[in-house]
Order: C-alpha cells, then sequence, then structure tokens
C-alpha cells in the first residue's frame, strides 16, 4: 500500500513562476487568436470577392460583356489588394509588438529574481 501525503503535506517551491509561466501562454493564446480572426476574415473577404466575380462572369457569358466585368474585377482587386496587404502587416505588427513586450515582462522577472538571489 502507498502512503499519500494528506493536507498537512508542505511544499517547498515557489509557484510564481508557474502562474507567470501560465500567463505568457494565455496571452501567447490570445494573440494567436487574434492573429487567426484577423487572416481569416481577411481569406474571406477575398473569396467573397473571387464568387462573386465567377457569379458576374458566367451571368456575363450569356450578356456579352464579359471583357467589362473582368475589367471591373481587376480594377477593384487593384483597390482592395493594398487594403488587405496593410490589414495584414497591421496584424502582423501587433503580433509582433505583443511579442516584444512579453519578451520585456520576461527579462525583467528574471531580472529581479536574479537580485533577489543576490541580495539574500
Amino acid at each position: 500500500m502507498t502512503y499519500l501525503p494528506g493536507p498537512s503535506a508542505t511544499f517547498n517551491f515557489d509557484l510564481a513562476p508557474v502562474f507567470r509561466a501560465v500567463a505568457l501562454i494565455q496571452d501567447e493564446t490570445f494573440a494567436a487568436a487574434t492573429v487567426t480572426t484577423d487572416l481569416t476574415a481577411s481569406a474571406a473577404r477575398r473569396g467573397l470577392r473571387y464568387f462573386e466575380f465567377l457569379a458576374r462572369l458566367v451571368c456575363s457569358i450569356d450578356h456579352g460583356d464579359a471583357v467589362e466585368v473582368l475589367s471591373d474585377f481587376v480594377e477593384t482587386e487593384l483597390e482592395e489588394y493594398p487594403k488587405d496587404v496593410s490589414r495584414l502587416c497591421e496584424t502582423r505588427s501587433r503580433l509582433l509588438s505583443h511579442a516584444a513586450e512579453l519578451c520585456r515582462d520576461v527579462a525583467a522577472g528574471q531580472v529581479s529574481g536574479a537580485e533577489a538571489k543576490t541580495v539574500v
């Protein structure tokens, strides 16, 4: 029979680093979810534009204005593509800024931990 320690058992380790690690993981998960949402929205907008173009192109074959539909699509894409790229760059910038903030927090925690060990 094995002996399991009861409620009177004492632990000799500091839980603060564990909680910091959990907070960092939670922050990274939230940042990743935000980026995934932004990228999914961008892909959905682009997909809807393509499907609209294809539907208009199919209808234009009967009407004989396929060239106009194609030129409208190219014009729209020339307007929308830079906007999509800027949204993706903004998302990337936010992600990198968030990662830099987390690195600063981790470094500050390690420095304060090292200072506490040095003082004692």
